[in-house]
């Protein structure tokens, strides 16, 4: 019999983490079972404001002996016991084990979790219908992620290889050699992409919180992303990898719809007018976007670095399309700015002094006329309207790795340039 496994929320900021929860289950279970495929990380929802770290859950499937289903169960909830962090208050575990093929309304559920905000009540109600196995430990919030991590359809996938720390080192720095990463992306960039950011000269693949994570690698070639693993020096010990597939980086949390319809939490692409001038507050860049159902707020944030150099260029009429989580900020519905496309620009109109009529040269403001510094011409002060370029190209802009979510999809993938395109033709 085909067995699914979910887990999530067993992490928290002191330390723990569920991928390596789940790495160690995968382990222990294909001794007794046979796995079908890798372990799947699915990131949900980024905007969730009680998720852990990354709002990863895992999953994984075997093809289980009947008279064995009870030992794999027991051996789930054995480790998550052990393992999860229940001291954190935020930390609410959840177990779902869903047998034969995923319901249909399962797979509605997972995705409705990945790009809106669903409450634990709906979690239980949608895996009672389907008759799936669950278990809530403390609160119990886990059972969304674990519910829609078993039953998210992953049409879209990329590689995150994760490689874990020895438990005395948790919590303390990690020690990789920074030109061997920088040498080991120069290599497999973009099979693997986001190992480094190369204008700070900083090294991306290294976590900084207290969890069991030494390095993440992504890619979309596994082969790379192993052969990438293994250019790196560690100068600290690896106590094992693994291998996880992953809707990462793929915007599939992202879907079209008109402003109006925006909810908080929602992630979306929207399209829409510029309206007034942008305005910055605390290093911080909003500007106004609307359609004919209503206007929102949106903002480009300061660890976007020179992202925000691109928003500032945008002017009032400017028509563009716009992917973000919506949150709010200082009690105002925001769109959180992740990429933008300018559909169609308006015309950018300077007014400059005219060159003098008697011999071209170049005419000086003295009050309330104009004199030529070549010929001493004078003429009334008038100032004359002129199109200058517009420092925007019909392309897609994107915040920097650092900044970037994981579910974002980057630029230098394939398909990453059409993708955002692809959600709103697909939702007009």
């Amino acid at each position: 019999m085909r067995l699914h496994i979910g887990i999530d929320d067993t992490d928290s900021p002191n330390g723990m983490c569920t991928t390596y929860l789940g790495a160690i289950l995968y382990r222990e279970l294909s001794r007794i079972a046979e796995p079908i495929d890798l372990p799947r990380l699915i990131r949900l929802n980024p905007n969730i404001p009680y998720k852990t770290r990354g709002n990863g859950a895992v999953a994984m499937t075997f093809e289980v002996n009947e008279e064995l289903i009870t030992e794999v169960k027991n051996t789930v909830l054995f480790y998550v016991d052990r393992l999860a962090d229940f001291e954190h208050e935020n930390t609410n575990p959840g177990v779902v084990f869903v047998e034969g093929e995923i319901p249909k309304e399962l797979v509605e559920f997972a995705m409705k979790a990945l790009r809106e905000h669903v409450t634990i009540e709906e979690a239980e109600e949608a895996a009672r219908n389907a008759g799936v196995e669950y278990f809530k430990f403390k609160v119990g919030r886990g059972i969304i992620g674990a519910l829609a991590a078993v039953a998210y359809p992953l049409k879209r996938f990329t590689y995150e290889l994760l490689a874990y720390r020895e438990p005395d080192n948790w919590g303390t720095p990690r020690r990789v050699d920074k030109e061997s990463v920088f040498l080991a992306d120069s290599w497999s960039y973009p099979f693997t992409y986001d190992n480094v950011d190369p204008y700070k000269r900083s090294v991306l693949i290294t976590p900084h919180g207290k969890d069991p994570v030494l390095v993440g690698i992504r890619g979309i070639d596994r082969g790379k992303v192993l052969q990438t693993f293994e250019m790196v020096r560690f100068e600290e010990p690896v106590t094992f990898y693994q291998l996880y597939k992953t809707n990462q980086n793929t915007d599939d949390h992202l879907t079209y719809k008109k402003i109006g319809e925006l909810k908080l939490y929602d992630s979306a692409v929207v399209r829409g007018t510029v309206v007034k001038p942008y305005w910055e507050r605390g290093r911080h860049v909003f500007f106004e976007l609307e359609d004919e159902t209503g206007r929102i707020r949106v903002a480009a944030f300061e660890p976007t670095k020179k992202f925000r150099n691109y928003v500032r260029k945008l002017l009032p009429g400017d028509e563009i399309i716009a992917a973000g989580g919506v949150k709010e900020h200082d009690g105002v519905l925001t769109l959180n700015l992740e990429k933008f496309y300018p559909v169609k620009l308006v015309p950018r109109i300077e007014y400059q002094k005219p060159k003098c009529p008697k011999c071209g040269g170049t005419m000086k403001s003295k009050g309330d006329y104009l004199k030529c510094k070549r010929c001493g011409h004078k003429m009334p002060k008038k100032l004359i309207p002129v199109e200058v370029p517009r420092e925007l190209e019909r392309k897609i802009y994107e915040v920097p790795p650092d900044a970037r979510k994981h579910l974002s999809r980057p630029l230098v993938l394939p398909g990453g340039e059409e993708r955002v395109l692809e959600i709103v033709t697909d939702g007009q």
